[in-house]
């Protein structure tokens, strides 16, 4: 069975050699590599080095159209992707080849697991988090209309696809520009009937962001990236949690304002409620991390601040492209 897999990448001159010299161990006659690039630094005349990859300069902006661009040059009868800043190991495809037999799948992922030997609070935050940016799965999981909103989903940089998907018209949506690309897409396929799988054998090492203040602007797009998905899934269970879960949030600080300026008394007491359900979200959080995960101290410690400012943030987003979106209507 032929394979391709395809790697959209733009300006990722640190990393891609790594992936390159993990996919050179991986690589035979039946493996197609298409790199889709749209950078400005020297990735491509990196990834040009190796003679069994297909590097296309791509100007078109946006992840998505990238990713399209490589399933119209793809080969493969499996279609796979990753990112420019994962390695993956030998067993990969060997793997995810397993799962598509012995599931009849017609979508296979997997694992983002921390490639960092040094532990970073950060970096293993993405794994470990109570809703992970970066899941780790440690048993097979089959996703359908009813199991959607079970689990977290398989990210996008570990993702394979029959290529009879593509040819029925499923691609990629270019209009998403900050995430829950990978979500809208494997969404329309379960509504529509298509077997997903993660499997924990189907696993790449991922580079995490190390800098907390990335990680919380990456949360802030995926707020965004949620919003477009809303608009355009209300059908799908995990759209409504996050708009209502938004609003209230506006309701709220409006309410906070208001009291402010107008009722003292009623903003004292909706601080001390603010502050008091912030606290014992804390503390569930915390005993879920020390009982249930059994993580070190610091981390039960650590890690539900981060919840919290995350999902914080993942509303804000949100709260933010649902404005923007207004404003761009009012002004047409």
């Amino acid at each position: 069975m032929k394979i391709t897999i395809i790697v959209a990448t733009r300006n990722c001159q640190e990393h891609i050699a790594d992936l390159m010299d993990s996919l050179a161990k991986i690589v035979d006659k039946n493996v197609q590599v298409v790199v889709v690039d749209s950078s400005e630094d020297n990735t491509p005349n990196i990834a040009s080095r190796y003679k069994f990859a297909e590097v296309i300069n791509f100007k078109k902006p946006g992840l998505n159209a990238a990713r399209n661009e490589g399933i119209r040059r793809a080969k493969g009868d499996i279609i796979v992707f990753t990112d420019c800043d994962c390695i993956v190991p030998e067993c990969w495809l060997k793997n995810i080849l397993k799962v598509f037999e012995e599931e009849k799948a017609h979508v296979v992922g997997g694992s983002a697991k921390n490639f960092y030997k040094r532990t970073y609070l950060v970096t293993d935050y993405a794994n470990e988090g109570i809703w992970p940016v970066m899941p780790v799965y440690n048993r097979r999981i089959i996703f359908n209309r009813d199991t959607f909103k079970s689990y977290r989903l398989p990210p996008g940089n570990n993702l394979a696809f029959k290529r009879e998907i593509f040819e029925k018209g499923y691609l990629f949506d270019e209009e998403y520009k900050y995430g829950c690309d990978e979500i809208d897409l494997l969404w329309r396929l379960c509504r529509d009937g298509f077997k997903i799988v993660a499997d924990s054998r189907v696993y790449v090492y991922h580079k995490h962001r190390t800098s907390l203040i990335e990680l919380l602007k990456q949360e802030f797009r995926y707020g965004m990236g949620h919003h477009l998905f809303f608009v355009k899934n209300r059908d799908c269970p995990i759209s409504w949690p996050t708009a209502i879960g938004a609003y209230a949030f506006i309701i709220f600080l409006a309410m906070l304002g208001f009291s402010f300026f107008i009722f003292p008394f009623l903003f004292n007491f909706l601080s001390t409620f603010t502050i008091a359900v912030i606290v014992e979200v804390y503390a569930i959080l915390f005993l879920y991390y020390l009982r249930k995960r059994k993580l070190s101290l610091k981390k039960c410690l650590i890690y539900p601040l981060l919840d919290i400012v995350c999902h914080i943030l993942y509303l804000l987003g949100f709260i933010y492209a649902s404005t923007r979106e207004r404003i761009a209507c009012k002004e047409r």
